[in-house]
């Protein structure tokens, strides 16, 4: 077989840029620090690592919601442990009230006193989330829940606003159970009307001791009434930070097996990606050289 001169110059530039091609590919795997950098190197490995990848950026978002919830919740255990402090501060003063050592004009410097600690525990109520919302919103309202119409009234609609993937985070507090439904003698009330019964009996220096027997009596059974429920809350959100962080060390498992997993299909093998350069390098190198003894080659080197 006759090899022609540009026949083998042909084979020489195509040896070489086989070669270059392979290194090239080399340093981009060494560059990425992945095997796989299309999706026609290894089809399913690819399919397979966008799965994964996918699963990766559910568990972060999850995550994120986690974090949101669990901030959320923080602030209202924390703005119900106020609630529960103001409640008891109000119900030491009433027992205080109740003494029948104290006059009628000490008894309206006391209820003074109830006037800042009521406006306080309305002010609780209607105390703003990280959110832009309300910690007692309900399901959501734009404006403060509590209301004072006459009495104190709550407006949004009842129940908890919930977040995550499957919406199944809660994110408030319903404030109708925690202040409005406490159990009185002609059925439930709010914490405030009872209180605020209370210190108009306790303003009337005219008023008689029975009447104010009565109103702190029934003061006090509210009150009372009234922490355990907010106790019944902070239970509640208690359980649910914990089902919280139980979720949040889930997905950090989730996520070490997932990350490798996604390494396994798309990660790259160094040491031997290192030897396949050199290797490569070593080839291109001996390609060029061929090439140049054949580039000087005449008819001359035949005879």
């Amino acid at each position: 077989m006759r090899v022609s001169t540009s026949m083998a110059f042909d084979r020489a530039i195509d040896s070489m840029n086989e070669r270059q091609a392979k290194l090239v590919r080399s340093q981009e795997e060494l560059s990425t620090g992945r095997r796989v950098l299309l999706a026609g190197d290894d089809p399913m490995a690819a399919a397979d690592a966008e799965r994964m990848r996918s699963q990766l950026r559910r568990i972060e978002t999850a995550q994120r919601m986690n974090q949101f919830a669990q901030n959320l919740l923080g602030n209202a255990e924390a703005t119900l442990a106020s609630v529960n402090e103001t409640m008891q501060t109000l119900r030491e003063g009433f027992v205080q009230a109740g003494n029948g050592a104290i006059g009628g004009a000490e008894r309206a410097l006391l209820a003074a006193q109830f006037r800042g600690y009521r406006e306080q525990l309305f002010a609780l109520a209607n105390s703003p989330d990280a959110a832009g919302g309300f910690v007692f919103g309900g399901l959501g309202s734009s404006n403060a829940p509590f209301e004072l119409s006459g009495s104190v009234v709550y407006t949004p609609n009842t129940g908890q606003q919930q977040v995550g993937l499957g919406a199944d985070v809660p994110v408030s507090v319903d404030g109708r159970q925690a202040f409005m439904s406490v159990p009185g003698p002609s059925g439930n009330t709010s914490i405030f009307d009872i209180v605020d019964a209370a210190i108009a009996v306790l303003e009337d220096q005219s008023a008689p001791t029975a009447t104010v027997t009565a109103a702190i009596r029934s003061a006090l059974e509210g009150l009372d009434g009234a922490m355990e429920k907010v106790m019944l809350k902070r239970t509640e959100i208690g359980e649910q930070l914990r089902a919280i962080d139980s979720r949040t060390r889930l997905s950090e498992s989730n996520t070490i097996e997932v990350q490798a997993r996604l390494s396994q299909l798309q990660d790259l093998d160094f040491a031997k990606a290192i030897s396949e350069f050199q290797q490569n390098q070593t080839a291109l190198s001996a390609a060029m050289r061929t090439y140049s003894e054949i580039s000087r080659m005449s008819l001359f080197d035949y005879l």
